[in-house]
């Protein structure tokens, strides 16, 4: 069976993670900035979460402050700002970009707006240029977040915001199972970003040993065979997969958010991150994005299925969203036929404030609710994409309705092509 995801760090990186664990001396998360190429100001620390709390920290925006947020997040930046006092505004996104429209951000902005916040989804990349004459018309603050978009540095290409944020978390682009880079346009909030960090306690050594061990195993069973053998392990125990690897991979479990994330990289993870910055040439990128390519084209002119951000500027496919009539059953089949799917994720919707006239996002919850998130990763190939969008529109075909029935209904899968995983 073909995981739904495969890390991106090789045994080499593991390795040498190792090693460094067993290194003495204390290296700073500046260390890091030394590796990033780009025409604004690096600042590194443990994750993003940890950098954006620290930039609310900094900016100290009055209570009450509203911070316009594309409508597809992660949970832990809506806790971050709802911790300082700030209320988030979700702006809806247009499913063929995965963009907001610079018009709709402009309609929401209030007199009490501080800062806007943009994410690229699903390693779609965003026309910022549009939102940041939208920001700097208003005198607001242009933060985007590439957390899920991560294609090389940025290295001047695409400035336009104000502070950009990438993420090298455990199932990121370029890995170091955590640590994160701003680029900061200003000389002085990174300056005082980096201050205000250096007041956290460090992540130990050992804590990065843990977590180098436990990434191995999960590596190890991500491969076709060793993943087919422990899915079926589990299930013979009546255990869930599915909840066992969404925890295992879950980068702030526990009940103190805040203590968690308010926490300095450890010199290993540092020494790595540098390495993995140093070393990344974006040559499995080209090919997960023409494997993408590809699937869009089997996915859409096949069967008339929708792909969230098809017509994004760019997208190297972090993951890949096929909107399906039923995404729970789709999964099940897809699993039946040797491909691991997703649904959610981590991502949620940003709601709303009860008390406020801002339209509810109709198409950011549509893209959640029905889009299966498909295994598109280095060691398929044009074949396995075959597979893997036959099988989806036989799938989608076994659901009471479908998004385009005659279409999708026209293609099965013959029973050989089902055996075939």
């Amino acid at each position: 069976m073909w995981a739904r995801k495969r890390f991106d760090l090789s045994w080499l990186d593991i390795g040498y993670g190792l090693l460094q664990c067993a290194r003495i001396g204390s290296v700073e998360p500046s260390y890091i900035s030394q590796s990033w190429k780009d025409s604004r100001h690096a600042f590194s620390c443990l994750s993003v979460r940890t950098g954006f709390d620290l930039l609310l920290q900094t900016l100290a925006l009055p209570a009450g402050s509203e911070v316009i947020v594309s409508a597809l997040t992660i949970e832990g930046m809506l806790t971050i700002i709802e911790k300082h006092g700030l209320v988030a505004v979700p702006v809806d996104l247009d499913p063929s970009t995965l963009a907001p429209k610079p018009e709709q951000i402009e309609c929401l902005i209030t007199e009490r707006t501080k800062l806007v916040l943009v994410a690229h989804l699903f390693g779609s990349t965003i026309d910022l240029q549009p939102i940041a004459e939208v920001t700097e018309r208003h005198q607001l603050i242009l933060v985007e977040d590439c957390a899920q978009h991560f294609d090389g540095m940025p290295e001047g290409k695409q400035d336009a915001a104000d502070i950009s944020m990438y993420s090298f978390g455990p199932i990121k682009t370029a890995t170091a199972l955590g640590g994160a880079v701003f680029s900061v346009a200003q000389k002085e909030l990174a300056l005082q970003l980096e201050t205000l960090e250096k007041q956290y306690p460090k992540r130990s050594r050992f804590f990065f040993f843990k977590r180098l061990l436990k990434y191995s195993f999960l590596k190890f069973i991500s491969y076709k065979l060793t993943f087919a053998i422990f899915v079926g392990t589990l299930k013979v125990f009546g255990k869930d997969y599915n909840k066992l690897l969404k925890k295992s991979t879950r980068g702030f479990s526990g009940p103190d958010f805040f203590k968690l994330i308010r926490r300095r990289p450890s010199s290993p993870l540092v020494v790595l991150l540098s390495r993995k910055l140093r070393r990344f040439n974006g040559q499995s990128l080209q090919l997960q994005r023409e494997l993408g390519d590809y699937l869009c084209e089997q996915l859409q002119h096949h069967s008339g299925h929708r792909i969230a951000g098809d017509a994004a500027p760019a997208n190297h496919f972090w993951v890949f969203p096929v909107q399906v009539g039923d995404a729970n059953k789709v999964q099940l089949h897809l699993r039946s036929v040797g491909f691991d799917a997703d649904q959610s994720g981590s991502m949620v919707v940003v709601q709303p404030a009860t008390d406020s006239e801002v339209p509810y996002p109709e198409a950011a919850q549509s893209i959640l609710d029905n889009s299966l998130f498909l295994p598109l990763y280095k060691p398929m190939t044009r074949s396995t994409m075959d597979k893997l969008a036959a099988a989806v529109r036989e799938g989608d075909c076994r659901q009471e309705t479908t998004p385009n029935p005659v279409d999708a209904c026209a293609h099965t899968v013959p029973e050989s092509l089902a055996r075939d995983t």
